[in-house]
């Protein structure tokens, strides 16, 4: 497996992953269509931006096949206004077969080579695969995000 930075070509192949994002559940009381369009417009400006404190990687099978993707950016902490990582998307083709690891490796490496000392990410609360493969990484829930939609 290969992980390197995204470029404009791999566009397709990550917002064609962007319907994995709803397979387990949605988040704040969102459609399906607002979660998919709204990550997919998120996902397409930061591959064109490549903007500074930002990450988006690619992993690679042996054969150069894409198999996932990591989207990650650059925050400050509201307490502390130190900045760290947070991993806004991840998604794979297949669970279970190392991309994903990988992918998080690759961030946390990063996050690690830029003096960072924090990374989070959210998990909607039906997602349970996604919360035992973060827990495994040695993630733990920080506080529980609540929405009231209007």
């Amino acid at each position: 497996m290969t992980i390197r930075a995204a470029d404009v070509g791999d566009e397709d192949f990550i917002v064609g992953l962007v319907p994995r994002f709803v397979e387990s559940g949605i988040a704040g009381g969102h459609t399906r269509d607002e979660v998919v369009e709204g990550t997919a417009r998120v996902l397409r400006e930061a591959l064109h931006a490549q903007r500074p404190g930002e990450l988006l990687l690619i992993a690679t099978d042996e054969r150069g096949t894409p198999s996932g993707f990591v989207y990650a950016v650059t925050e400050r902490d509201f307490f502390t206004d130190e900045e760290y990582v947070h991993v806004s998307e991840i998604a794979v083709t297949r669970s279970g077969d190392g991309t994903g690891a990988a992918l998080m490796d690759a961030a946390e490496a990063w996050s690690r080579s830029r003096g960072h000392r924090l990374m989070t990410l959210n998990v909607v609360d039906t997602n349970v695969d996604a919360q035992r493969f973060y827990a495994r990484r040695g993630f733990a829930i920080a506080h529980r995000h609540y929405a009231k939609r209007f």
